[in-house]
């Protein structure tokens, strides 16, 4: 299997397990406390597969830059269709309105709209107007409009479905949960990561790695040679060697390969690792002892997990402080860069990179930026302390602007990809 199709599929399973347990997150919690759900996305723009199931549309879309829950709103309610349209509507065997026809052609009772859209999910009421007379319908709560012309179907949602209709609690809640379910994602990744490496508890005293144009290179020591000692000195661990190469002096190292003993001189170089202190390396990297147990695998993953945040943070320590700019940001090319780099170094090593990635959405997401879910608990957090929500209107300009601003970045870091890692 040659490199691209190996980083093609490599990128697909990144991005794509990251953006589907994300807004699996969302979902679950949505379902969870009561919100209708209109369609779960993976991907954005045309759609390539759909299929509905209860009152959910699932989708596969063309772009994959991520996805998204649409759920019952307020805003979404309204005017789905205008007062004064013809439509259709399908009763039930009780008389309420079972199906809302937009193409008027179809149902038993066709009429002009008189209520609005909002109204009939509201007050689960239809006023129609027929040869001239209004006649009010009764609403099943899981009336649904049907659009044949456009192949569409869409519930309607009942006040007590919407999203805005749920406790704050609920609202964090179900905004949070796609970010909290990267992290755990990104847990499990480490931990099978674990589970088959073992933990680190050491290091023996065989090369894994002997770096090019060094000092062990020049000295012509070689991967899998066995440092027996540095001049008088036993060598046993990765320990033992940084105390015995303390100078810049020259060293007789004593190693083992393929059986026979053998010597060479090597002179260390001193690495100034902050100001002050040196380190006296010779260019090698020593094989790691580890240990398999239950304990040592979480300990591991914990690890691993810390440092994914640590990282991400410090990336954005350096953004805010400037050390870093906009064009050090990679999009959907460079994670696909990136993860051919990764998946050709093996499974294992795709799986901590995957891990990254997940910590990498999931922090994004809950920063408090217009368009993300951190923005929307932002407004969750301004509606506690005014005790009243933001005005929609105000609400939704800032949520268009931040997706614009966004899909900005997202064609500037998709054209910046390309001339950093392909011209």
């Amino acid at each position: 299997m040659n490199t691209a199709v190996i980083g093609t599929l490599a990128f697909i399973f990144v991005l794509g397990t990251a953006i589907l347990v994300h807004e699996l997150g969302h979902f679950i919690a949505a379902r969870k406390f009561g919100v209708l759900c209109h369609e779960f996305a993976i991907g954005m723009g045309p759609i390539l597969w759909k299929k509905r199931k209860g009152e959910t549309l699932y989708t596969l879309r063309a772009i994959p830059i991520g996805g998204y829950v649409m759920m019952g709103q307020d805003e979404g309610e309204r005017d789905l269709i205008k007062i004064g349209e013809t439509i259709g509507l399908t009763l039930d065997h009780a008389g309420n309105v079972a199906k809302i026809h937009v193409s008027y052609d179809e149902g038993e009772v066709v009429g002009q709209l008189v209520s609005d859209t909002d109204t009939i999910s509201r007050e689960l009421r239809l006023t129609l107007e027929v040869m001239g007379e209004e006649v009010v319908y009764p609403v099943a709560r899981e009336c649904v409009y049907i659009d044949t012309k456009q192949g569409r179907e869409q519930h309607i949602v009942p006040t007590d479905r919407r999203l805005e209709s749920k406790p704050k609690r609920q609202r964090l809640v179900i905004l949070a949960a796609g970010a909290m379910m990267n992290f755990v994602l990104a847990f499990v990744f480490v931990v099978i990561v674990g589970a088959v490496l073992g933990e680190p508890i050491g290091s023996t005293s065989q090369l894994a790695a002997v770096s090019s144009g060094d000092p062990a290179a020049e000295a012509g020591l070689l991967v899998g040679d066995h440092i027996v000692a540095i001049d008088d000195t036993p060598i046993h661990s990765g320990e033992d060697l940084v105390a015995a190469l303390n100078s810049t002096d020259e060293v007789l190292i004593t190693f083992e390969r393929d059986g026979q003993v053998m010597e060479v001189y090597v002179t260390p170089e001193a690495h100034r690792v902050q100001e002050g202190v040196y380190r006296h390396l010779i260019g090698v990297s020593l094989v790691t002892e580890r240990e398999h147990s239950i304990a040592g695998t979480f300990r591991y993953a914990a690890a691993e997990f810390r440092n994914g945040f640590t990282l991400i943070f410090m990336t954005l320590g350096m953004l805010a402080s400037g050390e870093a700019g906009v064009q050090d940001l990679s999009g959907p090319v460079g994670v696909a860069y990136m993860t051919t780099q990764f998946a050709t170094q093996g499974m294992l090593m795709l799986l901590v990179f995957a891990s990254l990635i997940n910590i990498n959405v999931g922090i994004f997401n809950l920063l408090p930026l217009p368009a993300l879910d951190g923005g929307h608990i932002f407004f969750i957090g301004i509606e506690a302390i005014i005790g009243k929500p933001v005005n929609a209107k105000l609400r939704n300009a800032v949520q268009i602007v931040g997706f614009a601003l966004f899909m900005m970045l997202f064609i500037f870091t998709f054209f910046n990809d390309i001339f950093r890692f392909f011209l």
